[in-house]
């Protein structure tokens, strides 16, 4: 029986493969193999009894259905493990688990998991990274409205639009890069975080056992590894997510009908957007993505409360990071995949990016003021001649062009000046210039992430 929407509903297959039951099992037993690999290689266990555990491990002669069995008898979850693991070896039965706790196992499978993802992560970035990309370069000559408050402003174009969105997803690439080798670290330093089981080679044994494993040691631990490690994993998350929801929120805004500037794709031959309404075209993609944005960025609050614990570990982080380490990575690899099938799609209309531009002509007040004052009236009084005219315009029902024509504003500038003004278009500063930077430097961060990855 599926309780929670993460088994049926959201999620890739090969993400979510790495956090289920019979994974997390998988890798636990993998950490008991490596600790008994490295024992072997320090002289503290036989290597026959590594050669035992190892067969047992790689022949997966231990089921998730025995370990529940024992579980429901001893009540304890790892200690399930380490028996259904013990009953299958033979010349290794009487070293598995030596030295270490639970939490050496939990906390290093935890770290490898989270390595495993790692890669379909940084993956997700440079997808949207490339997709991003493409939407840059298409329309940095796509001239539209720019919006401020709600309201209309001075024209942008869609290519800078999104060239601001790259920038911020640029930035979120580096710093996932960088917090890499922080978030990711596992520990077998026994129950209070001395190695004193594992004698005086402890620290050379814990840094064999990472080694093994391809992920860094925890410097000094108590008995788990220290979760300002999975909060500030989380907090990537979180701040990854947020951007996915501002960049949705306004697909969603300019897909509306009296806006109309883009649009996700729509199967017109099939696709259904409304049980009631069968004209609706909705953008129920970026729609998921806001909704499960918000779900991701609460999962951050459970891993603060479980990073506060009392002396050298209790068990109140046990059960709240069963649900937000492996949603928050499942749903973030989600809305990741999914904002850039919405970028990947994207229907974008500029014939009515243009509509709209020129059907207003108080966007060319900032355009205006500075003509005014270029041609010797100081800044401030054409910022008040102008704001005189608008007002004035809008309470006549007229357009700023008649509304300055008729307060004289317009004999002060030439009429070539004023007909150059009057082209929206050409008021988009250095828009071109802005995105041919920001795809140097996604270019550039993605030739970096690919190399650390």
């Amino acid at each position: 029986m599926s309780v929670s929407p993460i088994e049926y509903r959201y999620g890739r297959d090969e993400v979510k493969a790495i956090f289920t039951e019979e994974a997390k099992l998988r890798y636990m037993l993998k950490v008991e193999e490596t600790l008994a690999q490295a024992q072997a290689e320090f002289n503290i266990i036989p290597k026959e009894a590594f050669l035992d555990i190892q067969s047992v491990v790689d022949s997966n002669l231990v089921k998730v259905e025995r370990v529940k069995e024992i579980e429901n008898e001893i009540k304890h979850d790892v200690m399930a493990i380490v028996r259904a693991l013990s009953e299958q070896c033979t010349a290794g039965q009487k070293y598995v688990h030596f030295g270490v706790t639970s939490n050496d196992i939990i906390d290093t499978a935890t770290a490898v998991q989270i390595r495993d993802f790692y890669s379909y992560f940084i993956e997700d970035l440079i997808d949207l990274q490339k997709s991003m990309m493409k939407l840059v370069d298409e329309h940095r000559l796509s001239v539209m409205l720019g919006r401020t408050h709600g309201q209309h402003a001075s024209p942008v174009t869609f290519g800078l639009k999104m060239a601001v969105y790259l920038a911020e997803l640029n930035r979120h690439i580096e710093r996932a890069v960088q917090a890499k080798s922080r978030v990711i670290a596992g520990k077998i330093m026994g129950p209070v975080g001395t190695g004193a089981s594992l004698g005086e080679g402890a620290l050379e044994l814990q840094d064999r056992v990472m080694e093994i494993l391809g992920i860094s040691a925890e410097v000094a631990s108590s008995q788990i590894v220290n979760r300002d490690r999975y909060v500030e994993l989380l907090q990537i998350f979180s701040g990854v997510v947020t951007s996915l929801e501002k960049f949705a929120t306004e697909i969603r805004n300019l897909q509306r009908p009296e806006i109309d500037e883009v649009s996700e794709y729509f199967d017109a031959s099939k696709q259904v957007g409304s049980s009631s309404m069968p004209s609706k075209v909705n953008p129920i993609n970026s729609e998921n993505i806001v909704s499960l944005s918000r779900l991701v960025r609460s999962l951050i609050l459970p891993e603060y409360e479980a990073a506060v614990t009392w002396h050298e570990r209790d068990l109140t982080n046990s059960a709240s990071e069963r649900f937000s380490i492996p949603y928050s990575c499942i749903l973030t690899d989600h809305v990741l995949v999914k904002m850039t099938k919405v970028f990947s799609g994207l229907v974008v209309k500029k014939e009515n990016m243009l509509r709209n531009l020129t059907s207003d002509d108080f966007v060319l007040s900032e355009r205006f003021v500075s003509e005014l004052t270029l041609n010797g009236i100081p800044r401030q009084e054409a910022h008040e001649m102008i704001r005189e005219a608008s007002m004035k315009a809008y309470e006549k029902h007229t357009s700023l062009l008649k509304s300055l024509e008729d307060m004289g504003i317009l004999a002060k500038l030439s009429k070539e000046k004023v007909d150059a003004i009057r082209d929206p278009i050409s008021f988009v500063g250095r828009s071109d210039k802005i995105c041919a930077a920001v795809l140097e430097q996604s270019e550039r961060i993605r030739r970096s992430a690919l190399g650390a990855a």
